[in-house]
């Protein structure tokens, strides 16, 4: 069984999700970005050290697996979810992070599929940014993965004024700060990079 994460992430398919127990691929062009571009940049980079995933499901579950050599958390407001989750898991809001992680805490937090899957409401959208800004150490990282399409964008995202406090980040595997697949119009999926300054 393959065990670093660099071995699994050449390994696997684009994304699994385990079944009876077993991984199985479920091929989604925002998985690959996700697992063969930006999860592989973190985890070469002793840099970032604490990391914090957001949300989780049977297609997180093997993460925990990649990030071993880092201090993983996770967090999800579904207490069914803490099964997929890291060691370390909360079961909580994103908007409560400061309850959970002090300041200048963690390196990195991954909130992928969650803005307009969830967090929805403006003033829980604003609280949960503003405390990953609080949470993140200078030079810390967030990476906001979430679908530009009126049925899952509850506002546009450039106005949410927490994320104002932060700094676009160019992410050199990407060569952007605003990951957007201009191959298919068709994959809504989109990635933002911030960085606290």
């Amino acid at each position: 069984m393959l065990t670093n994460p660099q071995m699994i992430l050449r390994g696997l398919k684009v994304v699994t999700y385990t079944v009876l127990g077993k991984d199985m691929p479920l091929e989604t062009h925002d998985r690959y970005i996700l697992e063969k571009k930006i999860i592989p940049y973190f985890l070469e980079s002793e840099a970032f050290a604490k990391i914090l995933f957001v949300g989780c499901g049977s297609y997180t579950k093997h993460y925990e697996k990649w990030f071993e050599t880092k201090e993983y958390w996770t967090i999800d407001i579904n207490p069914m979810k803490k099964i997929y989750g890291a060691k370390q898991h909360i079961v909580g809001s994103m908007s409560e992070l400061n309850n959970h992680f002090s300041e200048n805490d963690l390196d990195v937090i991954f909130c992928n599929g969650v803005f307009g899957w969830g967090l929805n409401e403006r003033e829980e959208v604003e609280k949960a940014f503003a405390g990953c800004y609080k949470s993140l150490r200078k030079g810390g990282v967030l990476i906001v993965g979430w679908d530009d399409v009126p049925e899952k964008k509850p506002f546009p995202l450039e106005t949410c004024e927490s994320l104002n406090q932060f700094q676009n980040y160019y992410f050199p595997p990407l060569s952007t700060a605003f990951y957007v697949n201009l191959t298919d119009e068709s994959e809504k999926h989109r990635y933002n990079f911030y960085v606290k300054g």
